[in-house]
């Protein structure tokens, strides 16, 4: 019976120990994977033949391959290959010999003898993340030239769309920047690129003087909201009115009634604008032909661009109706006066008698 107890308590002892040792055999796999990729390590041994604990390689003998133990290691004959503990340290006695390199996890690296390699120690293996493949998004040219396409004709639309409001609600300003287009053309282009080339001086000199004050500096965002919001309008608004001069030249019909001719003439002048765009949009497939037409699209659109914002600052953004016409007030002569009474008889104006 006694046999029996005894006999059943080392086998719950052996059994415990097997299963660890079964249960270490893929940590050491992970290990040995590290050190291969993580350390460039080669010939390394399979996990099942690495040492338990510690490993000595006496004076006067040789071991070919890389000498792989979980603690520490002792040279002190030659080891023909690289040397890693685990788990302590490595050294190498005075007359031994390590061809490769020595590695230490966990410990540190003594070397009284020669070591041809690196000496390494850290305090534990590195972490390998595989690398994810990269992925890949391949369109082809038609799909490419459609979204290009769509692109285009989605701003077309967005931008008709402004033009529609800003004919209905400013249809005043409008007209007389495009009055101030057709007088003063050369000078609005002019001056529509001093006042691109001052747009951040001004910026710039709105924000210091903001800035001498408490009250001013906390105003300084708004300000550069508002400033920018203001830029965008007379921007578009000054495209625009280009936009109309030209729609208007190609369509001369004058049946309809002028608001319906003037929604004409901004839908005719935006669709110029935008038919080169479209053609480079269309020619993305091409990457030399896109590139030109797109070049000659951006510069005609900023010629326009440069054109309407220079029109936009002489009207004051249209409100100075007097700009455009070139009208000045009528002044009443000396001899005239005024009469808002009804019945009054105005005076005539005195003849000029020659002297004989």
């Amino acid at each position: 019976m006694r046999r029996l107890f005894a006999g059943l308590c080392a086998l719950g002892f052996l059994i415990p120990g097997a299963a660890g040792a079964q249960g270490a055999r893929p940590d050491s796999g992970t290990e040995l994977e590290r050190l291969r990729k993580g350390e460039s390590v080669a010939d390394l041994p399979s996990a099942d033949s690495i040492a338990a604990g510690g490993r000595t390689i006496p004076a006067g003998t040789t071991v070919n391959g890389t000498v792989l133990a979980r603690g520490p290691i002792v040279v002190a004959g030659q080891v023909n290959g690289s040397v890693v503990s685990l788990a302590g340290d490595v050294t190498v006695q005075r007359g031994g010999v390590v061809t490769g390199d020595a590695l230490s996890v966990g410990g540190q690296v003594i070397a009284e003898g020669t070591v041809g390699g690196e000496m390494r120690s850290m305090s534990s293996l590195p972490t390998l993340f595989a690398a994810s493949a990269p992925t890949l998004i391949t369109r082809t040219p038609f799909q490419r030239t459609m979204e290009s396409a769509k692109m285009v004709a989605a701003t077309f639309g967005v931008l008709l769309i402004v033009a529609i409001g800003v004919l209905l609600f400013a249809g005043p300003n409008l007209d007389e920047v495009v009055g101030v287009l057709e007088l003063r053309f050369a000078r609005a282009f002019w001056v529509g690129l001093l006042g691109q080339v001052l747009l951040l001086p001004a910026l710039a000199v709105l924000i210091v003087a903001l800035a001498l004050t408490l009250i001013g500096v906390l105003l300084i965002p708004f300000a550069i909201v508002a400033y920018g919001i203001a830029v965008a309008g007379l921007l578009t608004l000054g495209f625009l009115a280009v936009a109309r001069l030209v729609g208007g030249s190609v369509n001369r019909e004058g049946d309809a009634t002028p608001r319906a001719r003037a929604l004409t003439a901004l839908a005719i002048g935006v669709a110029v604008f935008f038919v080169l765009w479209m053609v480079a949009a269309l020619l993305t497939w091409s990457p030399l032909a896109a590139t030109v037409i797109r070049a000659a699209a951006l510069a005609m659109t900023w010629v326009a661009v440069t054109l309407g914002f220079g029109a936009a600052l002489l009207s004051r953004a249209g409100t100075h109706r007097r700009v455009a016409t070139g009208a000045r007030p009528v002044e009443l002569a000396s001899w005239q006066t005024p009469t808002p009474l009804t019945g009054v008889v105005a005076a005539r104006r005195p003849k000029v008698t020659e002297a004989s």
